[in-house]
């Protein structure tokens, strides 16, 4: 009972870390401002890192390189015995071999005389040209047969014939039946991905941009352009992303050489987001299509088996 008890326990501390980690947003802060960008990625209200050196991440990675750059400690060091070579053991030669060393080795009569006296070998062997030139292994029928048989059960193997495979019921499938799948798809995951979109949150945006040129006609041009430049990609964001603005300034300013781009923002996301469209393309795909197209295939088999 106690170990049962011990085992759920664990159970539902595993399941609250992962609600945790799907609750929690992770994200962070972006700005650009007098030409400098700074950013800051964060688990909720923990800093992960930043463009200034801090963070979790910068911590964990400047303890690493301090621990590698430490000095190593000496390794005390023994003194090494030097080993004597073993000498070795010379065996006794044998009579026969005493007798052979006499024998002068210059003298290839003499020495093969003597060899063959002493272990009653013939020193010259010779086979016959005929057999040697015209040989040739033959092999038995019965060898034959069982080749053919072996070459013809791979080829059955690894090249099977087309009748078999449609016995089978393997059915190839057609190119209009692949798109007719992909549009499905495409269908049932249309409103599971714009809530994943949806999830990304963008918040407190902030643009102050000066469009600055020393003619007042091309500085106008120019004002216009990236006016509604601005103003359309912030309509098309916030359709897709939400979006949540603080101040949105484009204003031109005639006889000036350089301009201001300043921006800033935070950028937020719920991994919980992605659990729930999943599940939601899941049940949207299995009670959409996948089963109202079983339903069709098993009546379409039931009327050709009845007019059979």
């Amino acid at each position: 009972m106690i170990v049962l008890k011990i085992l759920l326990y664990l159970l539902l501390a595993v399941l609250g870390i992962i609600f945790l980690i799907l609750i929690i947003p992770v994200g962070g802060e972006f700005s650009y401002i007098d030409g400098k960008f700074t950013y800051k990625v964060k688990l909720w209200l923990i800093n992960i890192m930043d463009s200034r050196g801090g963070g979790l991440y910068n911590w964990w990675k400047k303890r690493k390189a301090a621990k590698n750059n430490k000095p190593d400690k000496p390794k005390k060091t023994k003194p090494v015995k030097e080993k004597k070579p073993k000498k070795k053991k010379k065996r006794e030669k044998y009579e026969w071999e005493k007798e052979l060393d006499d024998i002068p080795v210059n003298d290839p009569e003499t020495y093969m005389s003597q060899l063959s006296e002493d272990t009653g070998t013939t020193s010259e062997y010779s086979l016959s040209d005929s057999m040697t030139d015209n040989y040739e292994a033959e092999e038995s029928p019965k060898k034959k047969k069982d080749k053919k048989k072996k070459k013809e059960d791979v080829e059955e193997e690894f090249f099977p014939d087309e009748d078999e495979e449609t016995e089978k019921g393997e059915e190839k499938k057609t190119l209009s039946d692949k798109i007719e799948f992909l549009v499905d798809i495409w269908e049932s995951a249309q409103r599971p991905l714009l809530k994943i979109f949806k999830g990304f949150r963008l918040k407190d945006l902030y643009i102050d941009f000066v469009i600055a040129d020393e003619d007042a006609y091309d500085c106008a041009l120019k004002y216009g352009k990236y006016s509604t430049l601005v103003y359309n990609c912030i309509a098309f964001f916030s359709q897709v992303f939400t979006v949540r603005l603080k101040t949105i300034d484009v204003r031109p300013q005639f006889g000036v050489s350089k301009g201001r781009w300043d921006a800033a923002g935070k950028l937020y996301f719920r991994l919980g987001t992605v659990v729930i469209a999943g599940a939601w393309f899941l049940i949207t795909y299995f009670f959409k299509t996948f089963l109202p197209n079983k339903l069709r295939k098993r009546k379409m088999k039931k009327s050709a088996a009845r007019q059979k």
